[in-house]
């Protein structure tokens, strides 16, 4: 293979984040910038369009690795073009962990300056990119927390008089940009820029790995949305619809599980009704993980065979909240479903903390019930024979909701 197509095979199985860092006046990371990269070369950015580029680094950043892995505790600052404003005013990132870069070539229109409000409402914090001053830019100086300038087209004698007319406006937390001296960076501090970012401190560099298939980025992404616990019965019931096999599949599930003193149903919003937020939540999550192509079955029987043994075995100790223990079960081989390490994977899935714990650490009651399922499939399960019937009653089920 020469040169070329090992590059081209490379990209195709790769995938390319880089980033920059942003410190404060004490030279602390505060942040970094998330840039677009096709490649291994930390200064290049070929891109047909900014949203192309923005939905990339996204979908690098959150799906195939995790905010957590790329900036740690610091923020991730990542560039909002135009459109974003309006395709993306419910971000797949948590406000706790990014700062939404308006880029200079968004037009402060009423719906853009709309969209910008409704996204400060929701705890995001908002930095102006590439900042030249202009009146029509006033409704997003009052908006913003961080305002960013190109330091290196404003004259050093300029810098204070500048700042000193957008804090005067709002007070926002003035970032000088392509700061590549230590001159320069000294002239900014002594003008009243409080975060730096340039070559002076470090320049891009590209973080790495393998991609996720779409099938893989797109479970996480109905994963986020289906499995949250703040998530009400008619939310659940608009995601389902979206997805005419999976709605298939739940009323065929909910069938095998109909009781004789049930009504007949034909629709989502019935199975809803009768079993519940919390079941439903559970059957979609399980049916969404099982349309993945390229895991074996033996993977997902696995799952749901822990997620039942714990969520019985919770009901039989009438445990509180039986159908997160079928969550917990699921969850606990989503590392394998996705390919990711299980600590990143479930990073992208808004579940309860102590379900995390119970994965990660075997903590708490959670923890307990996956232990006792890990312990059958080892045949190490001397402990906990008095479990036996509810795990052979697990398997029974799983057997017949194989052909799903």
């Amino acid at each position: 293979m020469d040169v070329i197509a090992g590059q081209a095979e490379q990209q195709q199985t790769d995938f390319f984040v880089g980033r920059q860092p942003i410190l404060d006046r004490e030279n602390n990371i505060y942040g970094y910038e998330l840039l677009f990269r096709g490649g291994l070369n930390p200064n290049s950015a070929e891109f047909d369009s900014a949203s192309k580029a923005t939905a990339t680094v996204i979908r690098n950043a959150m799906m195939n690795m995790g905010l957590q892995q790329l900036v740690g505790e610091a923020k991730a600052f990542i560039n909002f073009p135009e459109e974003f404003f309006f395709e993306m005013r419910d971000p797949c990132f948590h406000h706790s962990q990014a700062v939404i870069e308006i880029l200079e070539t968004v037009e402060p229109s009423s719906d853009v300056i709309e969209s910008v409000q409704y996204l400060k409402n929701q705890g995001y914090m908002i930095a102006l990119d590439d900042f030249i001053f202009s009146k029509k830019f006033v409704p997003f100086i009052k908006l913003a927390d961080i305002v960013k300038f190109d330091v290196l087209t404003i004259a050093p004698e300029n810098l204070k008089p500048l700042f000193e007319k957008i804090k005067k406006l709002k007070d926002v937390t003035i970032l000088a940009e392509r700061v590549e001296t230590k001159e320069m960076f000294e002239a900014c501090r002594e003008a009243g820029a409080e975060l730096f970012q340039g070559y002076y401190f470090a320049k891009p560099e590209v973080v790495t790995g393998k991609k996720m298939s779409i099938g893989k980025v797109h479970l996480l992404e109905l994963l986020q949305k289906v499995a949250d616990d703040s998530l009400h019965l008619d939310d659940l019931e608009k995601i389902i619809e979206k997805d005419i096999g999976l709605t298939i599949k739940i009323l065929k599930l909910a069938k095998q599980y109909k009781t004789k003193n049930m009504p007949d149903f034909e629709s989502l919003k019935e199975v809803l009704t009768l079993f519940g937020l919390k079941r439903v939540q559970s059957w979609a999550t399980m049916l969404s993980m099982t349309m993945i192509d390229d895991v074996l079955p033996e993977v997902f029987n696995l799952a749901r065979l822990r997620a039942i043994f714990m969520r019985n075995l919770a009901q039989k100790e009438k445990l509180p909240g039986m159908d997160s223990f079928y969550l917990a079960g699921l969850f606990s081989m989503i590392d394998v479903v996705v390919g990711q390490p299980l600590d990143n994977a479930l990073s992208h899935i808004p579940i309860n903390d102590n379900i995390k714990l119970g994965l990660l650490h075997g903590e708490g009651e959670y923890g307990r019930l996956l232990d006792a399922a890990k312990s059958f499939e080892m045949n190490h399960a001397d402990q906990h024979q008095d479990y036996a019937l509810i795990y052979f009653e697990a398997l029974k089920e799983v057997n017949s909701i194989h052909e799903l």
